[in-house]
């Protein structure tokens, strides 16, 4: 009986993404700051195609996260959230 519990509250547990969640995302913040707001990413890319105009010597990451055919894209430099490195939304 337990077995048959636990799939159904992880999806009880998951987050529903809004655009008053992503509102709450500020640039400089870090990945794991954005994680508690949004959750684990759907998609991770981490690419030397991934260019920064800020600084060419920290990494470029970039979070994808995805709902109801929705992407929200967010890109890192370094660790931290860069200025207008938020693109889409969750809502039509």
């Amino acid at each position: 009986m337990l077995a048959l519990a636990c799939p159904l509250l992880l999806v009880a547990c998951e987050k529903k993404l809004s655009n008053a969640n992503l509102q709450q995302v500020r640039p400089d913040m870090t990945t794991k700051e954005v994680e508690s707001i949004l959750g684990h990413p759907n998609e991770v890319v981490t690419s030397p195609d991934l260019k920064s105009t800020e600084v060419t010597t920290l990494p470029v990451t970039r979070y994808v996260y995805e709902q109801n055919g929705r992407k929200v894209r967010l890109t890192f430099v370094g660790d931290r959230l860069a200025t207008g490195g938020v693109d889409g939304s969750f809502e039509p």
